[in-house]
């Protein structure tokens, strides 16, 4: 009985990028060789300038961002004393709970909310334009909106569309459209009726459009008048023919 035959396991050289046999003379002798050593000294000194750099460029980052937060910093400080410095000039603007008006006492004006007036000046009077600069003026305090976490949300109305009323048919009262005039059942729906209005004008257009006798019959050949008479005895007999079929004649 003849044994399996098995593959020999196989070793891969991380350094060297190469294959060889998986056991220990063989992983010896490799790692003896001048290549493998060589490929080995490489890729440390490739880690070893790696973490050079990352560690240079950390450095650098964290100066960097030291002298962006100082310059942030200092701008800030000169934006802060520079607003106060307008506010101390042109006052604020206080509530005088004496006679319910805001009062500016650098520029020791009165603002009243419900006129929208300033009192003050030399000598005191009420005006719309006060003699102060445009960044003194009274501005609205803020306020937080007020909170509606208590009220009940109000439920929404639907709103009622009118229906349109579809437009019906000129024919739907009679039973269909274009039927017979003729016939038991139709006549029996009053088609007739409703179709007598239609049958002056189908007359007249049957003139107008040189029917026997008519002004366009006038210079034809006789094979022609017997052509066109036999075609209309012909679609006479079509439309006999389907009537008795349907029913709609005797």
């Amino acid at each position: 009985m003849t044994e399996k035959w098995k593959s020999n396991p196989m070793f891969w050289c991380d350094y060297c990028k190469v294959w060889m046999q998986d056991n220990p003379s063989a992983k010896a002798t490799h790692e003896r060789g001048m290549k493998h050593q060589e490929n080995v000294a490489r890729k440390l000194r490739q880690m070893r300038q790696r973490a050079d750099t990352d560690k240079k460029e950390a450095v650098l980052a964290e100066a960097t961002m030291s002298k962006i937060e100082a310059a942030a910093q200092k701008q800030y400080q000169k934006d802060l004393a520079a607003a106060q410095a307008v506010t101390s000039s042109h006052g604020d603007w206080v509530l005088d709970k004496d006679s319910g008006h805001y009062y500016n006492a650098a520029q020791r004006y009165y603002f009243s909310r419900e006129t929208r007036m300033y009192y003050g000046g030399d000598p005191p009077a009420w005006t719309v334009q006060p003699d102060m600069p445009s960044e003194a003026l009274f501005k609205e305090p803020k306020t937080e909106p007020a909170s509606t976490s208590g009220q009940a949300a109000k439920p929404a109305t639907a709103k009622t569309v009118p229906r349109t009323a579809r437009a019906s048919h000129p024919l739907a009262g009679i039973g269909g459209y274009q039927m017979p005039e003729t016939g038991r059942i139709g006549g029996s729906k009053g088609v007739g009726a409703a179709a007598a209005s239609a049958q002056p004008a189908a007359a007249k257009r049957k003139r107008e459009d040189g029917g026997k006798g008519g002004a366009k019959a006038e210079g034809l050949s006789e094979e022609e008048l017997k052509a066109r008479a036999a075609r209309e005895a012909a679609r006479a007999r079509v439309q006999q023919r389907t009537m008795l079929n349907f029913g709609l004649a005797e």
